[in-house]
């Protein structure tokens, strides 16, 4: 019921953002009724060419993301780092899969179309009451911008243990913080850790406090970082200062 409502509001907005206004095509009616049932397969066929594109734009975009990720990171100095996980470049990636999907969907329906192509597209636009192109254009744009933002954020989103300090940037800041070994207030480990519903599951992690009240929660991660890693981390901050982790079996939410 929910999904035919919000369907239902999404095409009356794109009938009103989008008004599709007819422009006059030469013998209009007539290549329509000899090619309307052509139109209805591509109509329905499209999706195959459409996912196919998709996935190639996002699988060349989730290479070229590690790739840039790679060469950004690789002349940092860091003891210990956690930067983000391959599979996080297939967000902006998705994004940019459906930003740049117009040209080469538009070459597609042109080369099989050739000189039908303005007959087929104003089909469309009729049959649906809307002009699909500038819809389409314009979430395209709202998807590169999306793809543009996240891959700016996820190279600013990670976290570095150099020589005495800690730097952290998380993903949503502008700017990393940096702080001081002698500034760790506390490290605790918890064995257990309690869900939204007040549940306690199973999950180890730290709790590492600085003296301005920040917490940095082992269990808040990026999915692909195994304990043993923060357990490295640990124990380099406990070789550097005079620190010791104080265990505790379940993390109650604040």
């Amino acid at each position: 019921m929910l999904a035919s409502i919000v369907t239902a509001v999404i095409f009356l907005l794109l009938h009103v953002l989008f008004p599709h206004r007819p422009k006059p095509i030469k013998d209009y009616d007539k290549l329509l009724l000899v090619n309307e049932h052509k139109y209805k397969i591509y109509e329905i066929f499209s999706l195959i060419p459409l996912f196919f594109f998709i996935s190639a734009i996002c699988y060349v975009f989730y290479l070229l993301g590690n790739d840039v990720q790679a060469i950004y990171f690789r002349s940092r100095e860091a003891d210990l780092a956690i930067y983000p996980p391959a599979s996080f470049w297939l967000v902006p990636g998705l994004c940019f899969g459906f930003g740049l999907i117009i040209p080469p969907m538009e070459f597609l329906y042109r080369l099989m179309l050739q000189e039908e192509y303005e007959v087929y597209t104003a089909y469309t636009n009729r049959k649906h009451g809307f002009d699909g192109y500038r819809a389409m254009r314009f979430l395209c744009m709202g998807c590169v911008t999306a793809g543009v933002i996240l891959s700016f954020l996820g190279l600013g989103w990670y976290k570095e243990v150099r020589d005495d300090k800690i730097i952290i940037d998380d993903f949503g800041s502008l700017s990393p913080q940096e702080y001081s070994l002698q500034e760790i207030e506390s490290i605790t480990h918890f064995q257990q850790n309690t869900t939204a519903k007040g549940v306690a599951e199973v999950e180890p992690h730290y709790k590492i406090i600085f003296s301005d009240g920040r917490t940095w929660d082992t269990s808040d991660n990026f999915h692909e970082v195994g304990e043993e890693k923060y357990q490295a981390i640990v124990e380099y901050i406990l070789s550097k200062t005079k620190l010791e982790v104080a265990y505790k079996d379940v993390d109650v939410a604040d």
